[in-house]
């Protein structure tokens, strides 16, 4: 049991739409674009998300971008 002092960090609310949806993305590996606020446009599969940061994959052995969640003007799936 959490002590009254104990602070529990918050969690990823899934009862938000655009959480279910980033987390069918990630189930379903949907490649993505994902647009910066001022208009560079990233290309990969997301692989996990948290509350602050999405994790995309480039592919071709590239590593991981984190993006923060407060950059990111659009999403949209490609294909």
């Amino acid at each position: 049991m959490q002590s009254f002092f104990e602070r529990r960090p918050a969690s990823l609310d899934t009862d938000q739409p655009s959480v279910r949806h980033i987390q069918d993305w990630i189930r379903r590996q949907i490649p993505v674009a994902i647009q910066i606020h001022g208009g560079e446009e990233l290309a990969g599969t997301i692989q996990w998300q948290d509350l602050q940061y999405l994790a995309l994959n480039p592919g071709q052995g590239k590593p991981l971008i984190l993006i923060q969640r407060q950059s990111a003007a659009l999403m949209r799936p490609l294909g």
